[in-house]
């Protein structure tokens, strides 16, 4: 008879033993969309700057405003026929681009390899911007 009642209390005791409280703690994300804003770059785009001896090309894009500049990242991408994307800087046929920027304005930069004057390119370069929104903590 012992062993009888000996069987559900063991029972009894495993599920005492092996069962803990969760505690489940829902949070609500709130999803920042990215943007992304496309440009083409024509060939008389490009002026020559005599301090670094590059040719650039200003690129306004309003939708870098104060708090973009100061907040989020600025990503550039370029293709020469909106197929292939190259993200920059990079270094793409002897040509190394780069980019700066600033509230309202993009600068895209072109150079030779070992920093040498390079000519702008004689067809249109696409550029897509994507501004990568963040929520400063």
């Amino acid at each position: 008879m012992k062993s009888l009642l000996l069987l559900p209390m063991l029972l009894l005791g495993c599920v005492f033993t092996f069962s803990s409280c969760t505690k489940e703690e829902i949070t609500q994300q709130v999803v920042i969309p990215n943007k992304t804003i496309q440009f083409e770059v024509k060939p008389d785009a490009w002026k020559y700057d005599n301090t670094t001896k590059t040719y650039y090309a200003q690129i306004p894009v309003q939708e870098i405003d104060d708090y973009a500049n100061q907040n989020s990242g600025i990503l550039v991408y370029i293709s020469d026929d909106q197929q292939l994307w190259e993200a920059i800087p990079d270094v793409i046929n002897g040509s190394t681009y780069i980019y700066t920027y600033e509230t309202g304005n993009l600068y895209l930069e072109i150079q030779n390899v070992d920093g040498t004057t390079r000519n702008p390119p004689t067809r249109s370069v696409f550029t897509k911007v994507v501004i990568v929104e963040s929520d400063p903590a």
